[in-house]
């Protein structure tokens, strides 16, 4: 460090300690926090709401990962088959390349029909009654004249 950053950091620590020397303590006072408010407990209807949602939130994990397990064994299966194919072009069994294209046609549809079903599935039917769920839940207000 240099000599003038050592200056500037012991005028510095100076000027701290005779500004705490300024502050008049004598007129302090104790000052205890007022409790912080506590909502009241749902009622049956939003229970029910939370409930819901939190079932609809499961569901779309679970569709999700069965979903994914689908692409997985789609995928595991792809590589099987080239695995198998190109044992049997090295064996000269099968040396048309229609068969290739063939395969891999069929996993691009594969995939594409998946992925098009999740789509559906999600943006047509999970996502709009999850939105209305939590709208629910996180609109609803309680007045307290209505308790």
């Amino acid at each position: 460090m240099s000599s003038s950053a050592q200056d500037c950091t012991q005028s510095t620590q100076s000027t701290l300690q005779e500004s705490w020397q300024d502050i008049d303590l004598a007129s302090a006072q104790d000052y205890t926090p007022e409790d912080a408010p506590v909502s009241e407990p749902l009622t049956g209807k939003e229970k029910a709401g939370v409930k819901l949602t939190w079932g609809i939130i499961s569901i779309l994990i679970g569709f999700l990962v069965v979903i994914l397990s689908i692409f997985m064994w789609g995928e595991y299966q792809f590589f099987t088959a080239m695995r198998d194919t190109q044992q049997l072009m090295l064996t000269n069994k099968l040396t048309s390349s229609d068969f290739l294209d063939q395969l891999t046609q069929q996993r691009n549809d594969f995939r594409a029909f998946w992925f098009d079903t999740l789509q559906l599935i999600l943006l047509n039917v999970l996502f709009p009654t999850l939105t209305a769920l939590l709208g629910y839940v996180f609109g609803t207000s309680r007045n307290g004249s209505s308790n």
